[in-house]
């Protein structure tokens, strides 16, 4: 089919907000401005040449090369939106809309006419400047060719005075003619590696150098600057601080002093001399520590000066990881001949990677002066303080660039904050990500684990001059962001300095690196086990020596038999029991001679109950760090998935004959037939709901908009108890990190998020992604700072991952499915140390001499504080929820609205004073009740257990700001988003589809 997504029935479709997919570059509201422009080159004058910036009648065309059709182009966009918006094809991501080549994948060329601007007569020089070009494509203004742009992730810019048409001699408007002519030049894979599919992706048919294509276009801003004496290109500001290596936790009173470094990279027409000054914030008035004015010399080109600032402890505030303190964030400023100048947002922190054991001081002072990695483990101490790392891995937002959302993207972080995640890892396959998201992080405290953009499929590096720019463009544009904590080479490449395949990464890509930024840690790939010199011992900051690891084999670690792995990427659980595009079509039992094993398929252990060892834990004992683990694959909601699909194939099957064979990113079908659509929705989900709901006869076939629904929950809670279990284990373990595969999803599909597909422009998407259970569970119990839990043997631990110390109790209750009764089995004092991994053990033998019946009961396992507030429930079952034996709940739902203030601890993002509630009735106890809505928001708790007779729960509206809403629009948009959430409002729980 060529069509759109179509009605689901009822008034649930006409009830979803729907965005135009235009203008999305820049949005004002609320008194914040969300843009995905990057910080531009600076000038005396800058005139836009985006659509939106243009005047009406005289914006981008964009025409087929082979034939006479000329459409109106989107800048920044792509060729695929901009067919889809002029009704050329269908949306792309409605059924297998991707597959159809027809237009966008042949060549194009973009063009627009703009006057010369008065202004320029009056200027040095004149820059044309694209900030990103995607796929390869030949730049010419007025008929001359500027070059050739190959590299998606590069900066290009052009001095174009001499090449502007003028009239008269008075640069009093003259036309001038910009094109931009896609075609098949050479790209050495420099573009966004998941592009045309992955294995949580929309797989086309289309390739370029062997590598997937899809979408091509000028994806980032294109704009004149005018240049008197120089341009400022970047302003890299370093910050490294000056007291002694700390393995305690620092405070505003007790810290040391700070050295600001900024490099200012200039671009003159000519040699000039001119004044430079750069100023820092800090401190109650300039002074010769945050004021630097000099005359320099600036030769033609390109050129930097540097600058450094000090810090004193008393002028500046630390900045810390969300949960652990503020994000107090200082501007640095420059400027150059009085006329040009760019600021940037810092911040005051101190940062190590702790590869050895620091909590000994004799390895301090010998490691003060080595190189190179240790063994011991892997963890991050920022501001002395030992960090657990919790969070999940960012992918990009959209196939399609010119669907990108700046909204969207601060939302994701929103979502990650208030889930307990403290960081971020951006994988390598994707893209560097809009300055809006990174100022995000640095605003709310999440760290960021940053692959460089290389990755499998075609997308090695090479040593050429262009990806060298690349690399020093992005950490240029990046470094002053404090949420980076950490560049590696690339994602899941074992960097062997034997191999010149994978030597690469060490002796060039991370050396170019390292060479730009000494001012955090630098490692060789993800997953690595470090290096063997080049890096500073203590911190694994770059000691500028070659960088070399001592890997010999290309193995991953876990691969090699008796290996000490301190950075893992597994175990993970795939989707199988249907032929898919990523999925296997077995439901045989899993088997694995391993604790580790790389994948779960087919039918595997349900953890349930744990089995837990007792250890002692902290970062004196061996640890480790996951940084892509766990990870389970996953349906979105049936509001999700549904617009994306034909009514016919509402069903984890299709409604359709599975295709006779699938592989890795395709799937044959009969000549004349059409293929499977859910089987091009990467994963199915047939295992996960045979081990924990089994098999329900027909359900898996059956279609429709229950079915689908019925599926598609107990795939979601699947899912959430994979994880729930495996990191609940690993919370037991010496283990610093669960980083889950992954965060986001890049289309609704069978993939791995735990927030879904966030365009709200598209029909039955949410701003930034709605939650999945998962991602519920994250906040209340799975990454919260205290969290306890119990196995069927009574073994129990409650562990405290914050850098304060904890005291409380933890309650643990086993309560009666059938009838509600609670039987209180003990009550645990504990005094915890401050964190990481600060652990008290404990036992509760009343569940394993009969006091519990693990089909009959569910453990409530409490953790208080001092204060008598209940800190972390955790709602920990003992049997997989097909052995449950639960009553009919008979659960429903009420929305209300009040005028309730009231915004339960929530970060900013959430548009407070809403008073969106859901009355959720319960007749018998409801477990793991899921609300579901269209609106634009978040439940402040889902997925949840609820006692007969029920509970309120809040839903949050979205900010409107993160929907480009103004402030004078505010209450009509909540009004309406008040109807959309009335009307949209269900609920389901376990008992919804057993009874």
């Amino acid at each position: 089919t060529n069509g759109d997504s179509r009605p689901m029935g009822g008034n649930t479709m006409a009830l979803l907000l729907v965005v135009s997919f235009a203008s999305l570059l820049v949005g004002q509201a609320c008194g914040k401005v969300y843009s995905l422009r990057d910080n531009p080159v600076a000038g005396v004058w800058e005139q836009s040449l985006d659509s939106a910036s243009l005047p009406s009648g005289s914006g981008w065309q964009a025409e087929h090369v082979n034939s006479s059709l000329t459409i109106p182009a989107q800048v920044p966009g792509d060729v695929v939106s901009d067919l889809h918006r002029e009704g050329l094809i269908g949306n792309p991501l409605y059924e297998m809309n991707f597959k159809n080549t027809t237009l966008w994948n042949d060549e194009w060329t973009y063009t627009v006419r703009f006057p010369t601007p008065p202004q320029s007569a009056g200027s040095d020089d004149v820059l044309l400047v694209f900030d990103g070009i995607k796929m390869g494509a030949t730049l010419s203004l007025n008929g001359r060719t500027l070059a050739l742009a190959n590299d998606q992730f590069l900066r290009y810019s052009f001095p174009i005075k001499h090449l502007l048409n003028q009239s008269g001699g008075g640069g009093d408007g003259a036309t001038n003619v910009l094109k931009v002519a896609f075609s098949s030049i050479a790209c050495d894979g420099r573009w966004m590696a998941c592009t045309g599919g992955w294995d949580w992706a929309p797989y086309t048919t289309t390739k370029h150098e062997g590598a997937a294509t899809f979408t091509k276009g000028i994806w980032k801003s294109v704009y004149l600057v005018g240049v008197k004496d120089a341009a400022i290109e970047h302003v890299v500001p370093q910050v490294f601080y000056k007291g002694d290596y700390p393995v305690g936790p620092l405070t505003d009173t007790a810290k040391g002093d700070f050295d600001v470094q900024v490099r200012v990279h200039l671009w003159a027409p000519v040699a000039t001399s001119a004044l430079v000054q750069v100023h820092g914030s800090w401190g109650s008035e300039p002074s010769a520590t945050t004021l630097a004015v000099a005359t320099v010399s600036v030769p033609a080109g390109s050129s930097n000066v540097t600058v450094v600032l000090s810090a004193t402890a008393a002028q500046v505030k630390l900045w810390w990881p969300v949960g652990a303190g503020a994000q107090p964030l200082y501007n640095v400023s420059a400027s150059i001949g009085g006329a040009a100048s760019a600021s940037r947002r810092i911040a005051f922190r101190t940062l190590a990677l702790v590869t050895g054991n620091d909590t000994d001081p004799e390895f301090v002072k010998r490691a003060k002066f080595q190189q190179g990695t240790e063994l011991h483990g892997m963890f991050f101490r920022v501001n002395g303080a030992v960090i657990y790392a919790r969070g999940a891995n960012m992918v990009p937002m959209d196939e399609m660039e010119g669907w990108y959302h700046p909204g969207a993207h601060v939302a994701t972080v929103h979502s990650a904050a208030a889930a307990n995640f403290n960081m971020l890892r951006v994988w390598g396959g994707g893209i560097y990500l809009p300055d809006v998201w990174y100022d995000t992080c640095d605003e709310l405290g999440i760290l960021v684990f940053h692959d460089m953009m290389f990755a499998q499929k075609g997308h090695a590096p090479k040593v050429t001059q262009t990806q060298e720019a690349e690399l020093r463009h992005q950490v240029r544009r990046l470094s002053h962001h404090p949420s980076i904590i950490l560049y590696d080479g690339c994602n899941e490449c074992t960097v062997v300095m034997a191999d010149p395949a994978t030597s690469i990464y060490a002796t060039f890509v991370m050396a170019v690196v390292a060479e730009e930024d000494r001012s955090r840690v630098v490692w060789p790939s993800c997953p690595a086990d470090g290096w063997s010199r080049g890096v500073h011992r203590l911190t694994s900051f770059p000691t500028g020596d070659p960088l070399v690891t001592p890997d010999t084999t290309a193995k991953r670690c876990t691969e090699v038999p008796g290996r000490t792995c301190i950075e893992v990427h597994r175990p993970k659980w795939q989707g199988s029991g249907f032929p898919a595009v990523d999925g296997s079509s077995s439901l045989a039992p899993s088997h694995t001679n391993v604790p580790w094993p790389w994948v779960f398929l087919g039918t595997f252990p349900s953890n349930i109950p744990l089995a837990l060892t007792r250890k002692d834990l902290g970062p004196a004992l061996p640890n480790n760090f996951s940084s892509e683990s766990p990870g389970a694959t996953v349906f979105s909601s049936f509001e999700s998935m549904a617009p994306t699909l034909d009514r016919a194939h509402w069903g984890m099957h299709g409604g359709s004959p599975p295709d006779p064979s699938c592989s890795r990113g395709h799937c044959h079908c009969p000549d004349g037939d059409p293929c499977n659509a859910m089987a091009e929705r990467n994963y199915p989900c047939d295992n996960f709901i045979v081990v924990y709901f089994g098999k329900q006869g027909d359900l898996f076939n059956q279609t429709g908009e229950l079915a689908f629904k019925h599926q598609i929950y107990q795939c979601m809670i699947a899912q959430a108890l994979v994880i729930k279990q495996n990191i609940e284990l690993t919370r037991s373990m010496n283990r610093f990190a669960s980083l889950v595969w992954m965060f986001n999803e890049i289309w609704p599909t069978g993939g791995w998020g735990s927030v879904e597909y966030g365009n709200p422009a598209f029909p039955g998407q949410v701003v930034g992604g709605r939650w999945k259970p998962l991602q519920h569970w994250f906040q209340q119990s799975i990454f919260a700072d205290v969290m306890a839990t119990c196995d069927g043997t009574g073994l129990c631990y409650v562990r405290n991952d914050a850098i304060q110390p904890f005291s409380g109790s933890v309650v643990v209750r086993a309560l009666g499915l059938q009838h509600g009764n609670v039987t209180k089995l003990t009550t645990h004092r504990t005094q915890l140390a401050a964190g990481a991994g600060a652990v008290q053990w404990f036992d509760v033998p009343q569940i394993a001499a009969g006091g519990v019946s693990f089909t009959e009961d569910i453990l409530l396992v409490d953790v208080v504080d001092a204060a008598g507030t209940v800190a972390t429930a955790n709602v920990v079952p003992l049997a997989v929820p097909s052995k449950l034996n639960i009553a009919n709940s008979h659960v429903s739902v009420k929305p209300v609205r009040t005028e309730d203030t009231v915004v339960p601890n929530s970060p900013t993002g959430i548009a407070p004073g809403a008073g969106f509630y859901a009355d959720v009735s319960v007749s018998n106890v409801a477990l793991w009740v899921t609300l579901t809505t269209a609106a634009h928001g978040r439940f402040e708790r889902n997925a949840i257990l609820v006692q007969p007779p029920g509970i309120r729960i809040q839903f949050l509206p979205s900010d409107p700001a993160l929907l480009l809403i103004n402030d004078g629009a505010k209450k009509k948009h909540l009004d309406e988003q008040f109807e959309v959430f009335a009307a949209s409002l269900r609920v389901e729980d376990v008992a919804t589809y057993r009874f």
